[in-house]
């Protein structure tokens, strides 16, 4: 066929091709449960996702909002109902950190899907001493070293106030996706909304 292009080989790894083929996730295979993922210190159980202050990279205050209802890699699988719950707790997340890194001239909210497959938002407060304030930060700058645990730890307490930080109870029965018991995570929401299976 005139001017048909051979088709380009994808760089991308296996588990974007099919996410629900019961391919392990790491994010899965947190508890959600614990005070501690080792990635992040848990701020809030939230009904959708709970909010961790990360321990790497260089920019203080990076929160990390991770979706804790069974395995859901996209955005665009939730319900609108879900799609609102979440993109609230998100929204909260943000706020606290608004409030406790004051002056942040801005607050960069990321849904990248590109790494793992398991749907997440970072928040990334932007400081005024930043070398690049123009771009997105490198996720080198979000990635590499960690902050000091002394840190972290005084910068979570104050955000677990803002929160209203409070120990939540299961939301329903385990999941039974490809990502198995999330502790958290059920297989409905509030009011009977159904969780999406990856």
């Amino acid at each position: 066929m005139p001017g048909s292009r051979p088709p380009i080989a994808s760089t991308w790894p296996q588990r974007y091709a099919e996410p629900a083929a019961g391919v392990a996730c790491s994010m899965c295979d947190k508890d959600f449960t614990a005070p501690d993922i080792g990635w992040g210190v848990l701020l809030k159980r939230g009904v959708y996702g709970n909010a961790y202050l990360w321990r790497a990279g260089r920019v203080r205050g990076y929160v990390v909002v991770v979706w804790t209802g069974g395995h859901v890699a996209r955005l665009t699988a939730l319900s609108a109902r879900q799609l609102a719950g979440f993109m609230a707790e998100v929204t909260s997340a943000g706020r606290a950190i608004e409030a406790h890194y004051r002056p942040v001239p801005t607050l960069n909210v990321s849904l990248l899907e590109n790494d793992i497959p398991h749907l997440h938002a970072h928040l990334i407060p932007r400081h005024r001493d930043e070398p690049t304030p123009e771009r997105a930060p490198a996720f080198a700058h979000l990635e590499h070293d960690h902050q000091e645990e002394d840190g972290i730890q005084s910068d979570a307490a104050a955000l677990r106030a803002l929160l209203a930080y409070t120990e939540a109870t299961p939301l329903a029965t385990p999941g039974d996706g490809p990502c198995g018991d999330l502790g958290a995570g059920g297989s409905a929401g509030p009011d009977g909304d159904e969780r999406p299976t990856g």
